[in-house]
């Protein structure tokens, strides 16, 4: 009962902060990235960046803000289950931002797809055992997801159409199944090593790891706009985020 309170305050604390982060953004005149990337709101490439790295803190705080409500619920019921979303923002590797994001989605392609591809394939393979489970799970299974999703096009058979709409998410679905991957190599590569650094330095590192998993997400986030571009065009607006 006391941990449902807590999240319902938490959920009700988020909203507050969305609208604040609404209000600062409306009266510094900060656009949303959607209205940059479809021309409707001119912006310089700083503006640009710091409205990529906005609209990831909005997404992760209106789906955290969501899901507490949701778990709150259950808990009351008497259900002892985890949150759905849980500091995904402090997250200082690109795995462990996916595990903590969303993580009953994440769940569901773990079961249905990463553990029978693993138990199953490349079992002398160590390294590419791993690459074909995770591009399974976060490939396969998100776009198998995503493509259910997609009634009534596929009802009516505009194929075309889904054809188009799906373009960006395979992008999409394909670059975090690389993150993930190299994440996961990484992880097991640094596994057990100590480094001797100062506090300050390790605090320094730290806001360096986040800092790049925000990053990464951010830009990973681009693909998952709906703006109504063709790959191309979409790939030539990526490319200016750097300048191209």
């Amino acid at each position: 009962m006391l941990s449902a309170g807590r999240l319902l305050m938490l959920s009700l604390f988020l909203e507050l902060a969305q609208l604040c982060l609404r209000a600062a953004t409306d009266y510094w005149g900060i656009p949303r990235i959607k209205d940059i990337v479809t021309g409707k709101t001119e912006a310089s490439l700083a503006m640009t960046w710091l409205c990529l790295y906005l609209e990831l803190i909005w997404d992760a705080t209106s789906l955290a803000a969501r899901g507490h409500r949701w778990v709150a619920a259950l808990r009351l019921f008497g259900f002892n289950v985890f949150r759905n979303t849980y500091k995904p923002l402090l997250a200082e590797t690109i795995v462990e931002f996916w595990n903590r994001y969303y993580y009953y989605f994440k769940e569901l392609l773990v079961e249905f797809f990463f553990y029978p591809t693993y138990l199953r394939f490349f079992r002398a393979w160590p390294k590419l055992r791993i690459f074909a489970a995770v591009f399974a799970a976060a490939f396969v299974g998100n776009m198998y997801y995503h493509f259910l999703q997609l009634k009534n096009p596929l009802v009516v058979g505009y194929l075309a159409e889904v054809a188009e709409g799906f373009s960006p998410r395979m992008i999409y679905c394909f670059i975090l199944s690389v993150g993930i991957y190299l994440s996961m190599l990484r992880q097991q590569r640094q596994r057990g090593a100590v480094l001797q650094l100062s506090p300050a330095m390790k605090r320094f590192a730290r806001l360096r790891r986040i800092a790049g998993v925000w990053t990464f997400y951010a830009l990973l986030n681009f693909w998952n706009l709906k703006t109504g571009f063709p790959v191309l065009e979409r790939v030539k607006v990526f490319l200016s985020f750097f300048g191209v």
